[in-house]
């Protein structure tokens, strides 16, 4: 592991601590993991042959170990990257692992094992990095619950707000919920079975903008990668074979399996022009729900409860709540002072009228 305070630290160890911090940020270094549970913990894992290429790189992927960690410790082919790795096994900053299948599940989970660095089995990292980042979620995570406890001393514009966008976004995902059904039933009938507006858009495994993204298709499977369930791309290719068979005993010609294209492929389209354009869906969608809940009445003043705004704040931004002006007094009192400022005798004789005659 990392030396401790007060443990001699050699230049070598800070070399291969760079080397882990810098293999520990994905967007860095582009060593992808994926999560998996291993004795009722959840760690992150991954392919020794995903870390050589982080260190290499491949034919369509550049490797982005560059820079002074690249001066320090230079790293020209793969035998190098795999010594590397096997620097920063021997030294605990992550340990071999190896799937182990629950009995008549296809649920896995990851199991320690001992061995030399290979390319082709797994690591669990037991190395966490800088926890700079961690520190900030944390520190993030308790002043938003401060804030939210702290609702009442909102300022007005804010609390009214916090509930337009709730009301936009519950109307909104609603009635987008309640379309989806109908047009899946109409599709159905019709003819076009499984068929989905937005297929994705309850998908666990896709972001926020993903979830967005085809506008109609199939919900199909999540193909997973070949290194992550042995058992379930069995499945897949009995399936495949399956179809092929059929199609073939009734004289027709199978169809590959469509599946995702891995990164590699430089005809796949850039992974930001797909962002941009799950973005544009959600700013559609979520706008078009805004401006119907404006023309619907929802975000007026009589909606908004009491917990969010008490009546004589919402006055003061919505002038339709505030009550009728009182009309002015011009009666004389006793006591008062007319225009002139003298103050009027209340035994006094009325004044004659002009033009009376008596």
């Amino acid at each position: 592991m990392p030396p401790k305070a007060g443990e001699a630290v050699t230049k070598e160890d800070k070399q291969l601590q760079a080397v882990a911090d810098w293999l520990r940020g994905e967007k860095k270094s582009g060593l992808q993991t994926k999560e998996a549970v291993q004795y009722e913990k959840r760690v992150d894992y991954f392919k020794g042959a995903k870390l050589v290429d982080a260190f290499v790189g491949t034919e369509t992927r550049p490797s982005k170990y560059k820079g002074k960690l690249a001066k320090e410790r230079p790293i020209k082919s793969r035998a190098e990257a795999a010594k590397l790795g096997q620097d920063l096994l021997r030294l605990g900053y992550f340990h071999r692992s190896r799937r182990v299948t629950h009995a008549n599940s296809r649920r896995w989970e990851l199991e320690f094992m001992n061995g030399p660095f290979d390319e082709d089995s797994l690591y669990t990292w037991v190395y966490e990095g800088s926890k700079t980042k961690l520190y900030l979620m944390c520190a993030g995570m308790l002043t938003g619950a401060l804030v939210l406890c702290m609702i009442q001393i909102w300022p007005l514009w804010m609390k009214i707000g916090v509930w337009w966008c709730s009301v936009t976004f519950l109307t909104t995902f609603g009635v987008l919920c309640v379309v989806r059904l109908g047009l899946f039933c109409l599709m159905f009938i019709v003819g076009f079975r499984g068929i989905w507006l937005f297929p994705n858009l309850f998908d666990d495994n896709q972001t926020f903008a993903g979830s967005f993204m085809p506008i109609m298709g199939k919900s199909e499977p999540v193909y997973v990668e070949e290194d992550s369930d042995e058992e379930y791309r069995e499945f897949l290719a009995k399936k495949q074979k399956k179809k092929a068979e059929d199609a073939t005993a009734k004289g027709e010609q199978p169809t590959p399996e469509k599946r995702p294209k891995s990164g590699g492929d430089p005809k796949e389209k850039p992974a930001e022009k797909a962002w941009q354009f799950g973005w544009i869906n959600v700013v559609l969608i979520f706008g078009i729900g805004a401006i119907a809940c404006l023309k619907m009445g929802f975000f007026e003043g009589d909606n908004v409860p009491d917990f969010i705004a008490k009546t004589d704040d919402l006055q003061y931004y919505f002038k339709s709540l505030a009550p009728p002006p009182e009309p002015e007094n011009t009666t004389d009192e006793p006591g008062k002072k007319g225009k002139k400022g003298k103050e009027k005798d209340p035994f006094a004789a009325p004044k004659e009228e002009k033009g009376t005659k008596f």
